[in-house]
């Protein structure tokens, strides 16, 4: 292997790193990023709120150890769904979900542009194997 094509790749691979650090700091100041943020810490911060995450929690960590041992009933997933449910119409996290949910589309448009170049969806080839 040549010394310039190890200098050229090292290059590309700094510049791709740079590129990056950038994207994040660009992300960090978008107001959907800093409202998402701010509505995280009113969660964080809210009993209520903790408390009904903390039983959702627990009562979809029992769900999964009972169907995984083939003893999970219909009753047992209402459980779970009722409580995500109680959490969920909570207007904290109303406005929590909300905030997720503009930023998330942030990030499908930055996926996208970084897709257009490579002719693969971007965010794809992270979570998945890429085999699609």
């Amino acid at each position: 292997m040549s010394t310039e094509t190890d200098s050229n790749d090292l290059t590309a691979t700094s510049e791709i790193e740079t590129i990056c650090k950038l994207l994040g700091e660009a992300i960090s100041n978008l107001p959907e990023y800093k409202e998402y943020e701010k509505a995280r810490d009113e969660v964080k911060g809210d009993s209520e709120a903790q408390e009904l995450i903390d039983e959702f929690e627990k009562q979809r960590q029992l769900f999964i150890i009972k169907r995984a041992s083939g003893e999970a009933t219909k009753e047992d997933l209402d459980k779970v769904g009722e409580f995500q449910e109680q959490l969920n119409n909570l207007p904290i996290m109303m406005h929590f979900l909300s905030t997720q949910k503009e930023l998330l589309s942030q990030f499908e448009k930055a996926n996208e542009y970084i897709s257009e170049p490579l002719s693969l969806d971007f965010g794809d080839q992270i979570g998945g194997c890429g085999c699609s």
